[in-house]
């Protein structure tokens, strides 16, 4: 009589169900460590299997696991977890990698944290939905990671060292610079000066409490902030990638961070196209409320003036110049900031 062959479904119960019985039968919290090193990451790659009853399955063994690992000696794979959550599409597999990476992060030595930021960036262009947390989750990792001395050789070689693509770059420029921008809200108001409500919700992980409340667990946004421009000034950015990042930071009324940013600009300026048309959009964009985001505050306006009063290619926009007019001999806004600038070009 022929032996009937498991079926696909029977298979993959068969192979979830021994990963179960490994992890069931660690009887301490370093063999349990030690199943969750080598199983927990291909275990959950079975959330994408086209059987429900697989599935449920991971999905009941999770639930063992987070009962499991509640003492915080116990340390989870993030960084296999972090390169899993980067090569995959399932949604399920990446909300899954993405609940044992943030639990498991703030366990690690800093030793083993100062590694991670790398695979952090390798691949976030790509976060998509997850943008939010990752980009969190890469923050919180920036204290560990020692950058070497501006302008070393090390320095100059880390974006190839890291092999940082240049749409990665672009990404973290954007958002390490719309961070430089960004002021939590005590209000229920849920944007603030230069920043659309998108991009205040980004910050906020999609109005997650506590992210920038040290006494709940968050991060200090000052010291997140000094840390962010510290980064953008290192090789992993060029010239043209850091120009807005570094003109929003020379403009911060904290001297950490504004010292590193007129330092930036004095690199950044001579390689920086002041006649290129799209990058004079950005500014009139940047000084004038256009679209969702309220205007920037009067000293990076100061500032943008001055790169426009720089520009030819910047009197060609007659309809912003008169508005620029009008913008000086206005009263003071509203909430108390001056609008009455000096610096404005001449037309």
């Amino acid at each position: 009589m022929a032996t009937t062959e498991p079926s696909s479904e029977q298979r993959e119960l068969s192979l979830v169900g021994k990963v179960e019985m490994r992890i069931a039968l660690a009887d301490t919290d370093a063999k349990l460590e030690s199943s969750l090193k080598t199983y927990l990451a291909p275990l959950l790659l079975k959330l994408a299997s086209e059987h429900q009853s697989v599935r449920n399955k991971v999905i009941t063994i999770c639930q063992h696991v987070n009962t499991r690992v509640k003492p915080e000696s116990i340390q989870l794979p993030v960084a296999a977890l972090i390169k899993q959550f980067k090569d995959q599409q399932s949604s399920l597999i990446r909300h899954f990698d993405l609940l044992y990476i943030q639990q498991g992060v703030d366990r690690l030595k800093l030793s083993e944290k100062s590694t991670l930021l790398p695979v952090v960036i390798s691949g976030i262009a790509k976060s998509d939905s997850h943008g939010p947390t990752i980009f969190n989750l890469l923050l919180r990792l920036l204290e560990t990671f020692q950058l070497p001395p501006r302008g070393d050789k090390a320095d100059i070689e880390l974006r190839t060292k890291h092999e940082v693509s240049d749409q990665d770059a672009e990404y973290l420029a954007f958002w390490l610079g719309r961070l430089l921008l960004f002021s939590p809200q005590k209000t229920t108001n849920q944007t603030c000066p230069g920043l659309t409500p998108d991009e205040y919700l980004f910050f906020t992980v999609q109005g997650k409490p506590g992210v920038w409340d040290p006494a709940q667990g968050g991060m200090n946004l000052l010291r997140t902030k000094v840390l962010a421009a510290r980064l953008l000034a290192s090789g992993l950015f060029n010239e043209q990638e850091r120009f807005l990042p570094a003109l929003f930071a020379s403009a911060d009324a904290a001297s950490t961070i504004s010292d590193i940013g007129d330092d930036m600009m004095k690199r950044t300026l001579p390689a920086t196209d002041l006649e290129d048309e799209q990058l004079i959009h950005k500014l009139f964009a940047l000084y004038f409320d256009e679209g969702q985001a309220p205007r920037v505050r009067p000293p990076l306006r100061v500032k943008i003036l001055g790169l426009l009063g720089k520009s030819n290619k910047s009197t060609t926009f007659a309809n912003k110049i008169m508005s620029l007019v009008e913008d000086g001999v206005a009263p003071p806004e509203s909430d108390g900031e001056d609008s009455n600038m000096s610096g404005m070009p001449s037309t």
